[in-house]
C-alpha cells in the first residue's frame, strides 16, 4: 500500500471533518435571531430593566452571550480537549455523557444486524450465484425486489402486528425497566436480546438481502474470468472454485457494501428506535431535536459524522490493501 495514498486520504478526512463540524454549528442557527429566547422566565413584575438583566444572564449562562464566531471558537477549543459541551437538559449533563449512555443500547442493534446480514447475505448470494438462473436464484431476485420497495420502518410494523400483537412471540415494546435493571447477568443479556429480536430482525433482513445481491452479482461478474475457466479445467471440485476461487476475487464490492454498512451503524436506527422505543442514539437525538438542544444535536451529529468518514478512511485503505491495482488518484494501473 502507498504511502502517498494512505496520507492523501487521511488528509483528505480531516478537511472533510472541519467542513462537517463548521456546517454542524452553523445550520442549527439559521433563521433564529436569539437562541436562547425560549430559556427566558416570564417577564412577570419585573421591569424592561430587570429583565433586561435576566435575559442577559440567561445568555451567559448558554453561552449565547458573544458572537456566533467567538462561540464557535470556543466550541472548537472544546471539543480539542474532549468537551462536546453541555446539555440543555435538567441539570446541565455532559453531552458526552448522554452520548456514552445511548450508545451502546444504539450498538447492539447495529453491530447484531450487520454481522447477520453480511455473513447470511454473502453465503445466500454465493449460493444463488452458483445455482444462477435456478430458484436459488429468482428467490433472491424477487426478495430483492420487494425489499428494495419495502423500507425497513414498514417491515417493521408489519412484524409489530404479527409477531408482536397477533403471535405475541416478541415484545411489540421495548421493556421500560430493561436499562435500568441492566447488570450483565445472564438474564438481563437474555432479556436484551428478547427486546431487540423485533428491530433486529425489521433491519436484518434488508441488509441480507442487500448483501446477498450484491455478493451474487459480484460472483456471476468473476465467473467469466479466466482463471475460474482454468480452474475448472483443472478439475477442482465446485466448492473450492466457489468459495476459495470465485467469491475471493468477488470480496471487493462486498468490501465496499461493509464499510457503507459500517459508516451507517450509529445512525441508522432513528426510525426503527423510535418505532420500538429503544432508547438508543436516534431516540436522543430526537429527543434533542424536539426540544432545540444545540448542544446535543451537535454532538451528536459531530458523533455520527466522525464515526461515518473514519469507518469510510478504513474502507478505503482496506480497499487498497485488497485490490493493489488502486493508485493515488483513485483509479487503477
Amino acid at each position: 500500500m502507498k504511502k502517498s495514498y494512505i496520507i492523501k486520504r487521511i488528509l483528505y478526512t480531516v478537511l472533510l471533518f472541519f467542513v462537517v463540524l463548521t456546517l454542524n454549528f452553523f445550520i442549527p442557527r439559521i433563521g433564529i435571531d436569539d437562541p436562547a429566547e425560549r430559556y427566558y422566565p416570564p417577564q412577570g413584575n419585573m421591569s424592561d430593566i430587570e429583565y433586561d438583566i435576566v435575559k442577559q444572564a440567561t445568555r451567559k449562562q448558554y453561552g449565547f452571550d458573544v458572537s456566533t464566531w467567538k462561540q464557535y471558537l470556543r466550541y472548537v477549543d472544546g471539543l480539542f480537549h474532549g468537551d462536546l459541551g453541555n446539555s440543555f437538559k435538567s441539570g446541565s449533563p455532559k453531552v458526552i455523557d448522554l452520548i456514552a449512555e445511548r450508545l451502546p443500547w444504539t450498538l447492539v442493534l447495529s453491530i447484531t444486524t450487520l454481522f447477520i446480514g453480511a455473513i447470511s447475505g454473502v453465503l445466500i448470494g454465493a449460493f444463488a450465484a452458483w445455482k444462477r438462473g435456478r430458484w436459488p436464484d429468482l428467490v433472491l431476485m424477487n426478495a430483492s425486489t420487494i425489499t428494495t420497495a419495502l423500507p425497513s420502518f414498514f417491515i417493521a410494523l408489519i412484524l409489530v402486528l404479527i409477531l408482536g400483537f397477533e403471535a405475541e412471540w416478541f415484545p411489540a415494546y421495548t421493556d421500560p425497566n430493561m436499562v435500568a435493571d441492566f447488570d450483565w447477568s445472564p438474564e438481563a443479556i437474555g432479556t436484551v436480546f428478547y427486546n431487540a429480536a423485533l428491530p433486529i430482525f425489521s433491519m436484518a433482513i434488508g441488509s441480507i438481502v442487500g448483501y446477498a445481491q450484491t455478493t451474487r452479482n459480484s460472483m456471476i461478474a468473476v465467473s467469466g474470468e479466466d482463471f475460474i475457466v482454468t480452474a475448472r479445467a483443472k478439475g477442482l471440485s465446485s466448492d473450492t472454485v466457489l468459495y476459495k476461487h470465485t467469491l475471493r476475487n468477488a470480496i471487493l464490492p462486498i468490501v465496499t457494501n461493509f464499510g457503507m454498512s459500517v459508516s451507517g451503524l450509529v445512525g441508522g436506527a432513528v426510525v426503527i428506535e423510535q418505532i420500538f422505543n429503544w432508547n438508543g442514539m436516534g431516540t436522543l437525538f430526537l429527543e434533542a431535536n424536539n426540544t432545540n438542544d444545540y448542544p446535543l444535536m451537535m454532538g451528536i451529529m459531530l458523533f455520527l459524522s466522525t464515526f461515518a468518514l473514519v469507518a469510510n478512511l478504513v474502507t478505503d485503505l482496506c480497499y487498497c490493501l485488497l485490490d493493489p491495482r488502486v493508485t493515488v488518484d483513485g483509479g487503477r494501473r
